[in-house]
C-alpha cells in the first residue's frame, strides 16, 4: 500500500514539473501594468485610437516599483481599424506585454458614442485578461485628454477618477457601471444604458500637476496657470444611451434619479428651499424603493414609491429648535425629492429610453400584456404615466419621528 502511494506521489510530481516547464512565464518587470484605457474614434482617419496609461516597472528591486515621484507612469497609444488591432498596436509601442487584469477604468470618447456601445465593450467582456470590475465612464470630449492630466495625490489620473466614481456611488449621486453591467443593460428591448460623465474644469485647486513646457521660466518649467485656477477633472452627471447609441446628457439630478431607480441608496444629502433665506440640508438613510405597473386599455401606469428616514444636517438659517425644524422640513423635503426624480425620469422615459428598469417591472406586473407587446416596449414606456411618491420620516436627536 505504501509503495502504491509513493508511486502515485512521484507520478503527480512528474506531471506537475512537466506542466510548469510548458507554461510561458513573463516576469512582472517585463509587463506594462495598465491602469486606465481611453478609447476614441477618429472619423477623418476612420480608425479607433486607444490610449493606455500604465506603470513602467523597474527591475531594480521593490522600493521604487510604483512611485509617483518617478517618471514610471507612462502612456502608450495605438490606432487600428478595430479596438483589438488598436490595443495590439499600443502594446507593440510599449515593448512589453500588457497586463490588463489591474485595469481600473475604461473611458469612452464623445465621437465613439455615436456608434454601438456594445461593439466597443465586447473587447473587454470577451477578453479574459480584462478586469471584470473596471469602471466604465464617458468623456465630455476625448478620452485621451483626460488621461493626460496628472494629480499630485495619486500616481495616475486613473486612481483619482476611479475614486471620483466610487465616492459618487457611495453617496448615491451617480451610478457606477462595470462592463458586464453595461452589456446587461444593452440587452434590454430598448438597448438603454447609462455612463457617468467625466469632464475637465478650471478650478482654484492645487491637486493637479502643471504640464511641463520644456524650460519655462518663473514657474519651475510648468505651464502658467489661469487666474481662475488649474485644469482638473470632475464628475458631471452622465450620458444616457438608447438603441446602443448616445441619446442625451443628464445633469447631476438626472444621474441621482437613475441611481435611485436602479440601486439601493445608502445615504443621500440635499438642500430643501424653504424661502426667507432658509435652506436646510437633509440627509436620507434607509431608503427603500417600490415600482409597480398597471395596465388598462393598452396604457400603462408606473407607480414609484420611495420611503426613507432622514435627519437635518444643517438648519440653514432656520430659527426653530430641532424638533420643530424636523416637523417643518419633512413635507418640503418630500416635495423637493419628488421634483428632482420626476423632472429627470419623465423626460427620459418620454423618449422611449429605459435606464430605470421599467421593462422588468412591466414583465413582472403585467406579464401577459408584456408578452403581447414585447416588440414595442420603448413605445409603451414613452406613452406611459409615471407617478412618483416620496415619504420621509425626519427625526431629531435620533429619537422617533416628528
Amino acid at each position: 500500500m505504501r509503495m502504491i502511494r509513493a508511486v502515485a506521489i512521484m507520478l503527480t510530481l512528474t506531471v506537475t514539473i512537466t506542466l510548469v516547464g510548458c507554461v510561458s512565464y513573463v516576469d512582472l518587470s517585463d509587463r506594462a501594468i495598465v491602469q486606465a484605457i481611453g478609447i476614441d474614434y477618429l472619423p477623418d482617419k476612420k480608425v479607433y485610437r486607444i490610449s493606455m496609461q500604465y506603470f513602467n516597472q523597474s527591475s531594480e528591486g521593490g522600493q521604487n516599483q510604483i512611485d509617483k515621484t518617478q517618471d514610471n507612469v507612462l502612456k502608450s497609444v495605438g490606432e487600428g481599424e478595430n479596438i483589438f488591432e488598436a490595443a495590439k498596436n499600443a502594446s507593440m509601442l510599449t515593448g512589453k506585454d500588457l497586463l490588463l487584469s489591474e485595469n481600473r477604468l475604461i473611458i469612452i470618447g464623445k465621437e465613439l458614442r455615436k456608434y454601438k456601445l456594445g461593439d466597443t465593450l465586447e473587447f473587454f467582456v470577451g477578453n479574459y485578461h480584462s478586469h471584470p470590475q473596471a469602471y466604465v465612464a464617458a468623456a465630455e470630449d476625448t478620452a485621451e485628454e483626460l488621461l493626460d492630466i496628472r494629480f499630485k495625490e495619486g500616481s495616475t489620473s486613473s486612481q483619482r477618477l476611479a475614486n471620483l466614481i466610487h465616492n459618487a456611488s457611495v453617496e448615491s449621486r451617480n451610478k457606477s457601471t462595470y462592463p458586464y453591467q453595461v452589456m446587461t443593460m444593452l440587452c434590454t428591448s430598448t438597448e438603454s444604458a447609462f455612463l457617468p460623465l467625466l469632464t475637465t474644469a478650471t478650478l482654484k485647486t492645487d491637486v493637479t500637476i502643471p504640464k511641463e513646457t520644456g524650460g519655462g521660466k518663473g514657474n519651475g518649467g510648468g505651464e502658467e496657470q489661469s487666474e481662475d485656477g488649474e485644469k482638473t477633472i470632475i464628475l458631471d452627471g452622465g450620458v444616457v444611451f438608447k438603441g446602443g447609441k448616445e441619446l442625451c446628457r443628464v445633469d447631476d439630478d438626472g444621474a441621482m434619479a437613475i441611481f435611485f431607480m436602479n440601486d439601493m441608496p445608502s445615504e443621500y444629502s440635499f438642500t430643501v428651499p424653504l424661502g426667507q433665506n432658509a435652506k436646510p440640508s437633509v440627509m436620507l438613510i434607509g431608503v427603500t424603493r417600490s415600482i409597480k405597473a398597471t395596465e388598462y386599455n393598452g396604457k400603462v401606469k408606473f407607480d414609484v414609491s420611495f420611503s426613507a428616514s432622514g435627519k437635518i444636517g444643517s438648519k440653514g438659517g432656520m430659527k426653530e429648535d430641532e424638533k420643530k425644524a424636523a416637523e417643518k422640513v419633512a413635507e418640503p423635503a418630500e416635495r423637493e425629492l419628488k421634483r428632482k426624480i420626476e423632472s429627470s425620469v419623465i423626460p427620459i422615459a418620454e423618449k422611449g429610453c429605459d435606464v430605470f428598469g421599467l421593462e422588468n417591472t412591466l414583465r413582472r406586473c403585467c406579464n401577459r400584456f408584456y408578452r403581447e407587446n414585447k416588440d414595442r416596449v420603448g413605445e409603451i414606456i414613452a406613452e406611459s404615466e409615471i407617478e412618483v411618491n416620496v415619504n420621509i420620516d425626519i427625526f431629531s436627536q435620533g429619537i422617533g419621528g416628528a
